[in-house]
């Protein structure tokens, strides 16, 4: 990830600075177009002479805070300039209360499958924050399985069937050596659940590994069967699956008014281990994250700014909500919007997820 706009973010401003960088920027999240001197005069009710302003406008450019698209044009902030405004110089993160009741009662309303829950978190980011709302659902890894399950499909085919302690499902479909009859799957199902159960699937991978290590050629078939299907059930056991709403609600905004833009941005969006790739970062740190422009370890997401927070049941972190839009998003509604529905799931799945 590129640190520079970040690095760069402490650059010393006087109070009319502060006060021409605020303006232009909060002018350019309105409009989308670069800011004149004339225009900020007019609108933004400064108490300073056009000449005055482009002169400020100037030294904020040399600053590397705003940049000049056209030799004719006004200006737009650049990312280090995004950063400073999130860091220093935005108001305190609000949403209406009617908002925050709107999400609390849809995600209320799917509460009783995981699935559905995740899926309208992330119609509800997309549906308040007019851009694209994602939700990073538990990686396997970090997951508590509760129980498991083999069905027979085929003779040598079977389906793993694993539930964890949040109470999602996760099926995963095995090749295996020898046939075997829903008799014994049923049996082998309930005897990894009663010795596995309650195992997160790292510490159930090396239990597995371990008795299997340990047992003798004159184990039990069933039980050396028993194993071998439970080890191929949780390899690998790593990704999770990413809920993606709204990306049409970028298509008119101006910064991807061009075609090789737009294309590289839904092919990010389609590709979703990229995405898995960019949210899995936000599950390292805390709170609210905001990733502005070129910060985005993701180049085809270079035009963007990604706002996410983790969810998690109890104590346990499980994923990511957050808004992928234009760098020039509303960052204090972006972050109060997605603070609130971070911490919306994580009541709701705490309430019928993980015991410990």
């Amino acid at each position: 990830m590129s640190k520079e706009p970040r690095d760069r973010a402490d650059v010393e401003l006087d109070p009319r600075e502060t006060e021409i960088l605020k303006s232009v920027i909060q002018a350019h999240i309105v409009s989308g177009e670069p800011i004149g001197s004339r225009t900020l005069s007019r609108s933004r009710g400064l108490d300073l002479s056009p000449a005055t302003i482009r002169n400020i406008m100037s030294d904020l450019e040399e600053k590397g805070l705003l940049a000049q698209p056209h030799t004719s044009a006004g200006r737009i902030p650049t990312d280090i300039a995004y950063r400073v405004y999130v860091d220093r110089l935005m108001g305190p993160p609000r949403m209406a209360a009617s908002q925050a009741q709107a999400i609390d009662e849809a995600l209320l309303r799917s509460r009783s499958e995981i699935p559905e829950l995740l899926g309208e978190a992330s119609r509800q980011l997309s549906r308040f924050s007019k851009h694209v709302g994602v939700v990073l659902a538990p990686e396997l890894r970090r997951i508590v399985v509760e129980h498991v399950e083999f069905v027979r499909l085929e003779a040598k085919r079977v389906v793993a069937i694993l539930v964890d302690r949040a109470g999602m499902v996760h099926n995963r479909i095995l090749e295996i050596d020898d046939p075997l009859d829903q008799d014994d799957l049923d049996r082998m199902g309930r005897q990894v659940s009663e010795q596995f159960g309650g195992f997160t699937l790292p510490r159930m991978r090396e239990a597995l590994l371990t008795r299997m290590s340990e047992e003798t050629a004159q184990c039990d078939r069933l039980v050396a069967a028993s194993l071998e299907l439970g080890r191929l059930a949780i390899e690998p056991g790593l990704g999770g699956d990413v809920f993606v709403e709204g990306a049409s609600n970028l298509l008119g905004a101006p910064e991807f008014a061009s075609v090789r833009r737009m294309r590289a941005l839904f092919r990010t969006l389609e590709e979703k281990s990229r995405l898995v790739e960019l949210l899995s970062r936000v599950l390292d740190g805390e709170g609210v994250q905001v990733v502005i422009g070129s910060e985005n370890p993701v180049s085809d997401l270079a035009d963007c700014s990604v706002v996410a927070s983790t969810y998690g049941s109890g104590d346990r972190i499980m994923g990511t909500v957050g808004i992928v839009g234009p760098t020039r998003m509303e960052y204090a509604r972006a972050i109060a919007l997605v603070d609130h529905l971070a911490k919306v799931l994580t009541r709701l799945l705490s309430a019928t997820g993980p015991r410990g």
